[in-house]
């Protein structure tokens, strides 16, 4: 349990700076900027890549829908918070 607990916290504080990374470099940190980004990181990364995993999977489409919903807006959020922190 606590290795899967130190992964997730690795995996998200890459998700992270990378996400840091793009608003820095990416316009003006504003909410709304971040917002977008992040959303389009969710979308274009995140949401593609579990889409992929689900065809081969052969999962229901209401537990697709539940997961990339998840990380979709948990993109936005970072990219919101990232934005106004800096």
């Amino acid at each position: 349990m606590a290795a899967k607990m130190i992964g997730n916290f690795i995996g998200n504080l890459v998700a992270a700076l990378v996400m840091a990374r793009l608003v820095a470099r990416t316009g003006p940190p504003d909410l709304m900027h971040g917002l977008k980004l992040g959303a389009g990181v969710g979308l274009g990364f995140s949401a593609t890549a579990l889409t992929i995993q689900y065809l081969w999977e052969s999962k229901p489409n209401k537990v697709w829908l539940i997961d990339v919903s998840y990380h979709v807006i948990g993109c936005a959020l970072l990219g919101a918070i990232l934005s106004v922190w800096q």
